[in-house]
């Protein structure tokens, strides 16, 4: 018998460890909750306001509460590694020095 695809999903979400920085899991939440909505043509926009590392967790941010998703911080800091990794390849701050 076939798992239905949400249920495959969630089995292999369930799977992937939970991390500060975890790009895969990422991946899957993106191609789950948001690719279905735009092209990646959106990522290569001439305007686009995604300039920083925290300007891409915030738009991520945003979207997840337009949708309704109720992500948590390591959701959305997923998903924004996983995009920054794919499309942006912006350089995240230096940690600040004690």
């Amino acid at each position: 018998a076939m798992i239905p695809r949400r249920i495959a999903f969630l089995l292999l979400l369930a799977a992937a460890p939970v991390s500060a920085d975890n790009p895969e899991r990422g991946r899957l939440l993106y191609e789950n909750y948001c690719y279905h909505c735009h092209l990646t043509e959106i990522h290569f926009r001439v305007n686009s306001k995604i300039d920083s590392p925290e300007a891409l967790r915030n738009t991520v941010r945003i979207w997840q509460g337009e949708m309704g998703l109720g992500w948590k911080e390591e959701d959305v800091q997923d998903v924004a590694s996983y995009l920054n990794a794919r499309y942006y390849q912006l350089p995240e701050a230096p940690a600040a020095a004690d």
